[in-house]
């Protein structure tokens, strides 16, 4: 092998360092960036303040509750990713390598 050992490496410690913040992230969640629960009530508006609470509502039903959560979550699958490519990698002959 006549590579250049931390260019080896740089991959898995990028996605080392992607999958612990996906974790972090995950776990933390801060309240500050979860959604608030629709009230459940009787609607009495009319024309362009109910297209604005019906547009809202069906954005928030896509986003998920908590947007840490779903960022950590596409941390870690980056960062898992990442490292399972480099990992792979290794087993390749050298010409068919990603990572140079």
């Amino acid at each position: 092998m006549t590579r250049n050992a931390p260019a080896e490496l740089s991959p898995i410690i990028v996605g080392a360092a992607l999958l612990g913040t996906g974790m972090l992230l995950r776990r933390w969640q801060p309240s500050a960036l979860s959604l608030p629960e629709r009230p459940d009530t009787l609607h009495r508006d009319s024309g362009a303040r109910r297209a604005a609470r019906k547009t809202r509502d069906g954005i928030a039903r896509v986003l998920p509750s908590n947007l840490t959560g779903s960022l950590g979550r596409t941390l870690i699958i980056a960062g898992a990713g990442l490292v399972l490519v480099r990992l792979l990698d290794f087993a390749v002959d050298d010409g068919e390598a990603l990572f140079d």
